[in-house]
Protein backbone atom coordinates (compact mmCIF):
# COMPACT_ATOMS: atom_id res chain seq x y z
CA UNK A 1 0.00 0.00 0.00
CA UNK A 2 2.66 2.73 0.88
CA UNK A 3 4.27 1.57 -2.48
CA UNK A 4 1.26 2.71 -4.53
CA UNK A 5 1.37 6.07 -2.55
CA UNK A 6 4.54 6.88 -3.40
CA UNK A 7 3.89 6.02 -7.12
CA UNK A 8 0.65 8.70 -6.37
CA UNK A 9 2.25 11.31 -5.06
CA UNK A 10 5.34 11.29 -7.26
CA UNK A 11 2.44 11.00 -10.39
CA UNK A 12 1.01 14.49 -8.96
CA UNK A 13 4.04 16.19 -8.20
CA UNK A 14 5.50 15.50 -11.64
CA UNK A 15 1.92 17.02 -13.21
CA UNK A 16 2.06 19.93 -10.95
CA UNK A 17 5.85 20.64 -12.10
CA UNK A 18 5.16 20.22 -15.26
CA UNK A 19 2.03 22.45 -15.28
CA UNK A 20 4.15 24.88 -13.88
CA UNK A 21 7.25 25.04 -15.64
CA UNK A 22 4.13 24.73 -19.05
CA UNK A 23 2.61 27.90 -17.98
CA UNK A 24 5.47 30.27 -17.21
CA UNK A 25 6.78 32.60 -20.25
CA UNK A 26 10.33 31.33 -20.77
CA UNK A 27 10.75 33.28 -24.09
CA UNK A 28 11.74 37.25 -23.07
CA UNK A 29 12.14 38.33 -26.68
CA UNK A 30 10.46 41.68 -27.81
CA UNK A 31 7.37 41.42 -29.91
CA UNK A 32 7.62 43.06 -32.99
CA UNK A 33 4.77 45.07 -35.00
CA UNK A 34 3.16 43.31 -38.31
CA UNK A 35 3.22 45.76 -40.55
CA UNK A 36 -0.20 46.99 -41.66
CA UNK A 37 -1.39 47.05 -45.30
CA UNK A 38 -3.85 48.96 -46.69
CA UNK A 39 -5.92 48.17 -49.95
CA UNK A 40 -6.45 50.24 -52.94
CA UNK A 41 -8.77 50.09 -55.89
CA UNK A 42 -8.59 51.98 -58.86
CA UNK A 43 -11.33 50.97 -61.51
CA UNK A 44 -14.70 51.39 -63.42
CA UNK A 45 -17.72 49.64 -63.97
CA UNK A 46 -21.21 49.80 -65.35
CA UNK A 47 -23.72 51.71 -63.13
CA UNK A 48 -26.52 51.06 -66.23
CA UNK A 49 -26.11 49.59 -69.67
CA UNK A 50 -28.89 49.74 -72.62
CA UNK A 51 -27.07 47.79 -75.35
CA UNK A 52 -25.18 44.59 -76.98
CA UNK A 53 -24.40 42.32 -74.10
CA UNK A 54 -21.31 41.59 -76.06
CA UNK A 55 -20.77 45.02 -75.90
CA UNK A 56 -20.67 45.25 -72.07
CA UNK A 57 -18.18 41.92 -72.10
CA UNK A 58 -15.95 43.76 -74.09
CA UNK A 59 -15.79 46.79 -71.58
CA UNK A 60 -16.09 45.01 -68.87
CA UNK A 61 -12.73 42.73 -70.16
CA UNK A 62 -10.57 45.96 -70.80
CA UNK A 63 -11.30 47.24 -66.93
CA UNK A 64 -10.40 44.12 -65.50
CA UNK A 65 -7.22 44.37 -67.97
CA UNK A 66 -6.30 47.54 -67.08
CA UNK A 67 -7.69 47.93 -63.49
CA UNK A 68 -5.85 48.61 -60.60
CA UNK A 69 -6.07 46.68 -57.22
CA UNK A 70 -2.99 46.94 -54.90
CA UNK A 71 -1.62 46.93 -51.13
CA UNK A 72 0.53 49.29 -49.78
CA UNK A 73 1.93 48.88 -46.34
CA UNK A 74 1.09 51.93 -44.23
CA UNK A 75 1.30 52.37 -40.15
CA UNK A 76 -1.59 53.43 -38.57
CA UNK A 77 -3.19 54.40 -35.38
CA UNK A 78 -6.59 55.63 -35.83
CA UNK A 79 -7.75 54.83 -39.24
CA UNK A 80 -8.34 58.83 -40.02
CA UNK A 81 -8.06 60.08 -43.42
CA UNK A 82 -4.96 62.11 -42.40
CA UNK A 83 -2.62 58.94 -41.47
CA UNK A 84 -3.37 57.87 -45.37
CA UNK A 85 -2.16 61.13 -47.15
CA UNK A 86 0.73 60.09 -48.58
CA UNK A 87 -1.10 56.77 -50.73
CA UNK A 88 -4.22 58.50 -50.70
CA UNK A 89 -2.23 60.81 -53.19
CA UNK A 90 -0.35 58.04 -55.24
CA UNK A 91 -3.90 56.57 -55.65
CA UNK A 92 -5.31 59.60 -56.74
CA UNK A 93 -2.67 60.39 -59.48
CA UNK A 94 -3.12 56.56 -60.83
CA UNK A 95 -6.77 57.21 -60.95
CA UNK A 96 -6.23 60.66 -63.08
CA UNK A 97 -3.97 58.19 -65.68
CA UNK A 98 -6.69 55.89 -65.47
CA UNK A 99 -9.61 57.99 -66.44
CA UNK A 100 -8.61 59.18 -69.63
CA UNK A 101 -7.99 55.74 -70.66
CA UNK A 102 -11.17 54.78 -70.00
CA UNK A 103 -12.65 57.73 -71.84
CA UNK A 104 -10.57 56.77 -74.96
CA UNK A 105 -11.65 53.11 -74.90
CA UNK A 106 -15.20 54.19 -75.23
CA UNK A 107 -14.54 56.54 -77.78
CA UNK A 108 -12.74 53.32 -79.71
CA UNK A 109 -16.24 51.80 -78.71
CA UNK A 110 -18.29 54.60 -80.72
CA UNK A 111 -15.55 54.06 -83.58
CA UNK A 112 -16.11 50.27 -83.16
CA UNK A 113 -20.12 50.92 -83.58
CA UNK A 114 -19.29 53.39 -86.55
CA UNK A 115 -17.65 50.50 -88.64
CA UNK A 116 -20.27 48.46 -87.76
CA UNK A 117 -19.41 46.05 -84.64
CA UNK A 118 -22.29 44.67 -82.80
CA UNK A 119 -24.50 45.63 -85.48
CA UNK A 120 -26.49 42.40 -85.18
CA UNK A 121 -27.06 42.84 -81.82
CA UNK A 122 -28.30 46.58 -81.66
CA UNK A 123 -31.51 47.32 -81.17
CA UNK A 124 -31.99 51.08 -80.57
CA UNK A 125 -29.80 53.53 -78.66
CA UNK A 126 -27.39 52.50 -76.85
CA UNK A 127 -27.04 53.78 -73.41
CA UNK A 128 -24.90 53.93 -70.35
CA UNK A 129 -23.58 55.48 -67.51
CA UNK A 130 -20.38 53.81 -66.29
CA UNK A 131 -18.30 54.53 -62.94
CA UNK A 132 -14.81 55.65 -62.61
CA UNK A 133 -13.73 55.62 -58.74
CA UNK A 134 -10.51 55.27 -56.78
CA UNK A 135 -11.00 53.69 -53.77
CA UNK A 136 -9.26 52.64 -50.11
CA UNK A 137 -10.35 49.79 -48.03
CA UNK A 138 -9.40 50.46 -44.62
CA UNK A 139 -9.68 53.73 -42.98
CA UNK A 140 -11.94 56.65 -42.88
CA UNK A 141 -12.62 59.10 -45.91
CA UNK A 142 -12.09 56.07 -48.15
CA UNK A 143 -13.77 56.73 -51.34
CA UNK A 144 -11.14 59.33 -52.96
CA UNK A 145 -11.98 59.89 -56.24
CA UNK A 146 -15.60 58.72 -58.08
CA UNK A 147 -16.79 60.20 -61.63
CA UNK A 148 -19.84 59.25 -64.09
CA UNK A 149 -19.20 58.74 -67.70
CA UNK A 150 -22.59 58.79 -69.64
CA UNK A 151 -21.96 56.76 -72.79
CA UNK A 152 -24.81 57.04 -75.87
CA UNK A 153 -24.47 56.10 -79.33
CA UNK A 154 -25.68 57.17 -81.76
Amino acid sequence: MKFHKKISLALVCMLLLAGITTSCEWDTSPEYDHPLYVTYTITASALSFNGPEQMLNDIQTWVKENQEAYDRQVNYKTGDASEFSKTDAEAVKKYEEFLPKFKAYLDEMKKKLDGGAYKDDISGDIKAIFTVYAARTQGEGGNLKYDQIEFSYP
